[in-house]
């Protein structure tokens, strides 16, 4: 059997976002896929401070985190990048006067603007509290700033036209709802990240297998020989992909490791 390198999402893929739960077939097919010989790997747009725990001690072999802008492998950073201070300083400055709610993410710290008001941010404001203080810092508070991308919030008080037509030169904005962009710097992704470990572990493209559920997965699906959709992914992304396997809670990756012979 050849060694593939199997990456998968976080949020609606390893993770159920109703129950915030790892279903126990996950885990179990996971770590059955090592066994087999395979390399595990998360990718995922979360930063390094807010992986969650339960995800993390399954035994992943490697993290592709803030969609391609920092790398590790065995425990070993491989790649970390961040943005010009100056940059950040002036980003967080025109959140605030464009008003747009939202969450700078950073390997090391996570920023939201102390008045925020959109209900998902208060839901990440409130589970980041899991994490550390350092997942809670406000970034009209900080005098300097350290984060590698955004996840921003708006709405009809927003001027997100504003903010998107200033920034679309050095950043990639992906829709993931009508009031909410990932916005990642040019030249990164989780395509991009898949393919660094790729020449760095000497495994071709062709043994590459990719799961995810949301817009942001799909550079990942795009990229990797094997493509998986869960079942309760965003239905947008279903014609790019190989197979739409069931629900997260359905044992989706379970079924789909074993349709496609790693376990």
């Amino acid at each position: 059997m050849n060694t593939h390198m199997i990456f998968f999402d976080i949020d609606g893929t390893l993770l159920d976002e109703d129950t915030r739960t790892v279903p126990e077939s996950t885990v179990r097919s996971l770590r059955q896929a090592k066994e087999n010989g395979h390399q595990i790997f998360v990718c995922t747009g979360r930063c390094r401070n807010i992986w969650p725990l339960e995800v993390m001690e399954i035994g992943f072999d490697g993290v592709v985190g803030g969609c391609g802008t920092n790398i590790f492998y065995r425990g070993e950073e491989l790649l970390h990048t961040s943005l010009d201070p100056a940059l950040q300083r002036e980003i967080a400055d025109d959140l605030t006067r464009f008003h747009i709610d939202g969450v700078l993410e950073g390997r090391d710290k996570t920023y939201f603007r102390q008045d925020y008001w959109m209900p998902v941010v208060q839901g990440i404001h409130k589970e980041n509290g899991i994490f550390s203080v350092q997942c809670q810092l406000f970034w009209d508070q900080e005098e300097t700033l350290e984060f590698d991308k955004m996840a921003l919030w708006f709405d009809e008080s927003s001027d997100m036209k504003g903010f998107k037509e200033k920034y679309e030169d050095r950043f990639d904005f992906i829709l993931r709802d009508p009031t909410f962009y990932e916005i990642v710097p040019k030249g990164y992704s989780k395509a991009t990240g898949i393919e660094f470990l790729c020449r760095r572990l000497g495994i071709p493209r062709e043994n590459t297998m990719g799961f995810g559920d949301s817009t942001n997965d799909l550079p990942m699906l795009e990229y990797t020989k094997i493509s998986v959709a869960m079942g309760n992914g965003n239905p947008d992304i279903f014609p790019s992909v190989d197979y739409v396997t069931a629900s997260v809670m359905e044992d989706g990756i379970e079924k789909a490791l074993k349709k496609f012979g790693m376990i």
